[in-house]
């Protein structure tokens, strides 16, 4: 019973936040290089009614250092949409490099859902065809 009851507050709490947590797209790319950074554009979106902040991060934190992310935090006002490049760096010849960037709400500690949105990304350098 107690467990039920505990996976009805989940649900309500999960009911009440808002649908659309943020917004970002594309949610999967890759791309080629002939040199050592690949960049990306994704577009971050603010779906609330009230200026938000957000903060754009390599899910994983150990890839940090090869992902360069501009802007990594911002204000959006309500509706409104921007451009962040997340450029992958320090690609070997050959090497593919997949990596997810997601982004969320910058104040969400506060909220009992944290929720994100990610798009996974794949950088892969060719060697240059000889001329």
């Amino acid at each position: 019973m107690r467990i039920g009851l505990a996976l009805s507050f989940a649900a309500m709490a999960l009911l009440a936040a808002p649908a659309g947590a943020v917004g970002m797209g594309p949610l999967s790319k890759s791309g080629l290089t002939d040199g050592p950074a690949k960049a990306f554009y994704l577009t971050v979106s603010n779906p609330y009614d009230r200026p938000e902040s957000f903060r754009v991060f390599a899910e994983d934190p150990g890839l940090a250092e090869r992902v360069a992310l501009r802007p990594a935090e911002f204000r959006l006002g309500a509706g409104k949409s921007r451009t962040v490049l997340a450029i992958a760096t320090g690609l070997a010849a050959e090497e593919t490099f997949k990596f997810r960037v997601c982004a969320r709400k910058f104040d969400d500690e506060k909220d009992l859902v944290r929720a994100k949105v990610c798009s996974t990304l794949s950088a892969r350098r060719v060697d240059r065809a000889p001329r």
